[in-house]
């Protein structure tokens, strides 16, 4: 018979979790505490209400009305968009996703520099860079978020991070370069002589596996550049991964790019933390870090509002997976908490599944 779980024990294992240095991916969620309209509702709505009102070739429009047909029928977002796969369709998709996430994200971004909004995981992060060993200075963290959130609010809070792109504005990819520049010298006496050592800062290693609004392919190169946020030259394309499983062409042609830094920090971690994640994107999670916490018994640990079927799936199939989340009932602020390891569900009046909340009550800051 499991044991039954207390609120000493939720405490302790919550608790207990942030001394083991996990891998951290957030998502969506963490950008729709900032701004509802990053959720994917309101892309899907803006999506089907600008396409329908472009001129499209006979391929591109049968595969648009099977988009809202599947749509129609109940299909998800995601499912609905495996439709489309004619080349060009694919970029209009990718550049209305792009112009609409970069309308949100630049009044957004402007308040997060200005102290006027905190993103809400900013608390949390900086707890793990700061409690970072001296032998191992990197936090790997990320994100399928295309926004540029999270990077602003890393430099309002002074925490310093590196994306894999180095050298000045126009940016190119080189991960060993990219993370010299969050080195610094240390002078040091040895043996009675005097000298100087390289080190790294504690920093975060911010892998953005979907590309970003910043990361583009000029010349068949990739590179990122701030600069061509809000509005880039002609003769250069986004790099980003759009819903729809026909996105994967696309990322697999950018995988190594993409994914390569990604999927090595994946396999040198046993600890892993998801925050405002809904499981969506099976090609990231279920071929690494979900395929860990089931068949390795890695530990995982989802801090999310709201609680889906791929999330009860998750829980039932492994052994050591915590989740917090918002209790049932809309008129319900408190949090419950679960692991499969025990016979019940917690329930706490804290509103734990809010990550400022978490942060404060959970890791005292």
């Amino acid at each position: 018979m499991k044991p039954a779980l207390s609120n000493e024990i939720a405490y302790k294992a919550l608790q207990g979790f942030f001394q083991r240095k996990p891998f951290v991916l957030f998502g969506t969620g963490t950008s729709c505490a900032v701004d509802l309209s990053f959720g994917m509702p309101a892309l899907q709505k803006h999506l089907s209400d600008t396409i329908a009102g472009i001129k499209l070739s006979p391929t591109q429009k049968a595969e648009w009305d099977s988009v809202m047909a599947a749509l129609g029928a109940g299909k998800d977002f995601e499912s609905a968009m495996d439709a489309v796969k004619e080349q060009g369709l694919l970029k209009l998709v990718v550049d209305l996703t792009a112009r609409f996430i970069a309308v949100l994200d630049k009044p957004n971004s402007h308040k997060i520099i200005m102290g006027k909004l905190q993103w809400p995981a900013i608390a949390m992060i900086n707890k793990l860079v700061a409690g970072l060993p001296e032998t191992d200075r990197t936090l790997h963290v990320a994100t399928p978020n295309y926004d540029l959130l999270a990077e602003h609010a890393f430099s309002v809070a002074g925490i310093p991070f590196v994306t894999g792109f180095w050298n000045g504005i126009c940016r190119k990819l080189d991960w060993q370069q990219s993370e010299r520049e969050v080195t610094y010298a240390e002078a040091v006496v040895s043996c009675r002589k005097p000298r100087t050592i390289t080190k790294l800062k504690k920093h975060v290693r911010l892998y953005k596996v979907h590309g970003s609004l910043n990361v583009f392919l000029k010349d068949g190169e990739l590179i990122e550049n701030n600069v061509w946020v809000y509005d880039p030259p002609p003769g250069v394309d986004r790099v980003m991964i759009t819903p729809g499983t026909s996105k994967f062409e696309q990322l697999h042609k950018n995988r190594y790019e993409l994914l390569w830094e990604f999927d090595k920090a994946i396999q040198n971690h046993d600890t892993f933390l998801f925050l405002g994640y809904g499981f969506n994107d099976n090609q990231i999670t279920n071929n690494s870090i979900v395929r860990k916490m089931k068949e390795q018994g890695c530990q995982g640990l989802i801090i999310t509002r709201d609680l889906n079927l791929r999330i009860e799936k998750l829980l039932s199939e492994c052994s050591d997976l915590w989740v917090v989340c918002k209790q049932d009932g809309a008129e319900k602020q408190g949090a419950r908490v679960y692991n499969s390891k025990y016979a019940n569900w917690l329930d706490f009046d804290a509103r734990l599944w809010c990550l400022e909340v978490f942060s404060k009550d959970i890791l005292g800051g």
